[in-house]
């Protein structure tokens, strides 16, 4: 679904418990999901602080847009919001840096994104003066996703820090 520039993969929520959330859209919505990972992927606020949050998470088979449901542990960064709200909406890109510069001269702040650096690895979420975030995904992972998607194992070689859980 385009939407503007982005071509928009997924809808994010951020929910209190991961396994009520999937159980409530599986037997409402009729999706199914792709195996839940888990993992401490280690971010960079647009401060500077470097952060490693556990979170639990996963996408709906059906989409595109997929719907991605996460749950995190910390809840530093990725918190829940009000009931029914929406936290990014979330895209692929071709060159992240270069996407990313082009949305922070559009007058978006870097919320976080991946790796301890300041380059960013992997993935980046911006927030706009308004409220709405956009996450930025390495079209280099698009292959990671699609295999997770179809079954397969999530394998993220840009980031690495995921495993399925249970």
């Amino acid at each position: 679904m385009a939407l503007g520039n982005l071509e928009v993969h997924h809808v994010g929520a951020v929910v209190e418990n991961l396994d009520a959330a999937l159980a409530i859209a599986s037997r409402d919505l009729g999706v199914t999901w792709a195996p839940v990972q888990e993992g401490a992927p280690v971010v960079r606020t647009g401060g500077g602080e470097v952060v490693a949050e556990q979170l639990r998470f996963t996408y709906s088979v059906q989409g595109t847009p997929h719907l991605e449901l996460i749950e995190s542990l910390d809840a530093r960064l990725w918190r829940p919001g009000p009931p029914g709200g929406l936290h990014h909406l979330g895209a692929f890109v071709e060159d992240l840096a270069a996407e990313s510069a082009r949305i922070i001269a559009g007058g978006m702040d870097l919320e976080f994104g991946g790796g301890a650096d300041e380059r960013l690895e992997g993935f980046a979420y911006f927030l706009a003066p308004a409220g709405i975030r956009i996450e930025l995904l390495d079209g280099r992972r698009r292959p990671d996703f699609e295999r997770w998607l179809s079954g397969g194992d999530f394998v993220d070689v840009t980031a690495g820090s995921y495993r399925a859980a249970g």
